[in-house]
């Protein structure tokens, strides 16, 4: 489970390896590409490109979603499979499982509140690549910002092991601070923050309450000259433990 602010629908969308092509809404919706499945009273939507189109539209209200692989799968779900399902959507916890043997989910999306989501992975390998769009996004944005007139910045991708020292090496949770990136001589710094108390996660309502649960940790760094990726690491100790995955 991947608890996150700052990774958007879109982020997620552009990095998962493929987009659902079956999802099973959590809250109700309007428009053309929903459908009511009759057994469970859930509405659908099918199809990648309108899939696509729904999660990335704006939404009056939180978009919660799980996808299915095949069409009758919902019709063969017990009313207490579906009171799990709808358990999941109102207290945004699962009870048993977020994943359904009879959906065969990949994924579980809950949009949560100002702007945090939560979203299970059956496979969590897939969050290492939406983290790293959800990163060349923020950084070609703040280079953006900083440089009006400048050349759209071309990324390169990041390293594997620079993504998993930030996902198995802080697995209590990681802030990459962009608001208080710097530049030096063309580097571009990047603080990177270990949040110390991840159970308190349901009281935090703003980016100041998650940062201050956390401490720095390292520094992520990108050279625009020779368009390189680097992380400084700050605190030994706290990624001891994914030394012998890289």
């Amino acid at each position: 489970m991947i608890y996150s602010l700052g990774i958007s629908p879109a982020d997620f969308l552009n990095g998962i390896p493929a987009i659902p092509n079956q999802l099973l809404l959590l809250n109700e919706e309007s428009g053309s590409d929903v459908e009511i499945n009759p057994h469970t009273r859930f509405q659908t939507v099918t199809g990648q490109a309108q899939i696509r189109r729904y999660l990335l539209a704006k939404h009056e209200r939180p978009v919660k979603w799980v996808d299915y692989t095949h069409s009758d799968d919902l019709d063969f779900l017990l009313p207490s499979e579906i009171a799990e399902l709808l358990y999941l959507a109102h207290m945004e916890t699962h009870i048993r499982t977020p994943f359904y043997a009879k959906l065969q989910n990949q994924f579980a999306f809950l949009t949560l509140r100002d702007g945090f989501y939560k979203t299970y992975y059956r496979e969590l390998g897939d969050f290492n690549h939406v983290l790293e769009v959800s990163l060349k996004r923020h950084l070609r944005s703040m280079h953006n910002n900083r440089w009006v007139f400048a050349r759209p910045l071309a990324i390169s991708d990041v390293p594997h092991e620079i993504l998993l020292q930030l996902t198995q090496g802080l697995m209590d949770g990681v802030i990459v601070a962009f608001d208080q990136l710097v530049e030096r001589r063309r580097v571009y710094v990047i603080p990177v923050r270990a949040v110390d108390h991840p159970e308190r996660q349901a009281t935090w309502y703003s980016q100041d309450e998650v940062y201050a649960d956390s401490r720095e940790v390292a520094s992520l760094r990108y050279d625009l000259t020779s368009r390189e990726w680097a992380l400084s690491i700050h605190d030994n100790e706290v990624f001891s433990d994914v030394a012998d995955l890289i």
